[in-house]
């Protein structure tokens, strides 16, 4: 089935990797319709732009509003594909490939994290009490917090939510482990170095890979064409009008 794409943005946005980000998805991914929660840049048009001042004082508590948001709009299809703006989707994907991915479990993420931070951080903590949260419930503990993107249902996901307003900061993991969804391994994509430039069906960057480096200036040659979310609504219709009908008015039967 084809379904809604949904990015969560900051109420300020200003980046520009949400725009070869959409670009990507046009390209490569099946979809109904784009959607923005929160900021959206004044150069993108999305099929529903839904306006939402997150809140919260962490970031986490502001995307758990966002996400909130989302879920509780009727408009949108039942699930949801879930992006970040620096999620880019390099190889075609069919309308029938509905998976999820995880990459590894949460005690082995605990134990990563824990090297690169002996001294402890917030972070490492969240994911304790997750992994602890979810072994209660008799539950897997898969890590689901990877840098792709995630099917969702928006029903079962706000009653998650409402029913565990605390467990929202590792969401991905406590909603892919708690309905035991459908899944497969991957490695994670993101790129943070400045050299990188993978071959793999989706790419991840950060704010100075996508800048500075070589996988930032590889996405923008490979997505330099500009996308039909570039236009605004009424320059899209007139854009449909156009190619539907020759210089005379009549309807083209050639397309």
């Amino acid at each position: 089935m084809i379904h809604d794409v949904v990015y969560i943005l900051k109420n300020d946005y200003k980046g520009e990797e949400f725009l070869y980000s959409i670009r990507s998805v046009c390209l490569n991914f099946p979809y109904r319709k784009i959607v923005t929660v929160g900021g959206c840049p004044d150069n993108i048009y999305p099929d529903i732009k839904l306006e939402h001042h997150q809140v919260g004082t962490t970031k986490w508590d502001r995307a758990k509003s966002s996400l909130i948001k989302a879920f509780s709009c009727e408009e949108l299809s039942e699930d949801i594909w879930l992006f970040n703006d620096d999620f880019f989707v390099m190889d075609k994907v069919r309308p029938h490939e509905d998976v999820n991915y995880f990459n590894g479990t949460l005690e082995r993420r605990i134990i990563e994290m824990k090297r690169k931070f002996p001294n402890g951080s917030n972070y490492i903590g969240r994911l304790e009490l997750m992994r602890a949260k979810l072994l209660k419930m008799d539950k897997d503990t898969l890590s689901f917090a990877l840098h792709l993107p995630m099917l969702i249902n928006r029903k079962k996901a706000l009653e998650l939510i409402n029913a565990n307003p605390s467990s929202s900061t590792m969401f991905r993991s406590f909603y892919g482990n708690y309905y035991e969804i459908p899944c497969e391994y991957m490695k994670d994509v993101k790129i943070l170095d400045l050299v990188t430039v993978p071959d793999t069906p989706f790419i991840s960057t950060s704010d100075e890979s996508f800048k500075r480096g070589k996988v930032g200036e590889f996405l923008k040659m490979y997505f330099k064409e500009p996308c039909s979310y570039e236009l605004s609504q009424k320059d899209r219709l007139r854009k449909e009008v156009k190619e539907h009908y020759d210089e005379e008015g009549n309807i083209r039967y050639d397309l």
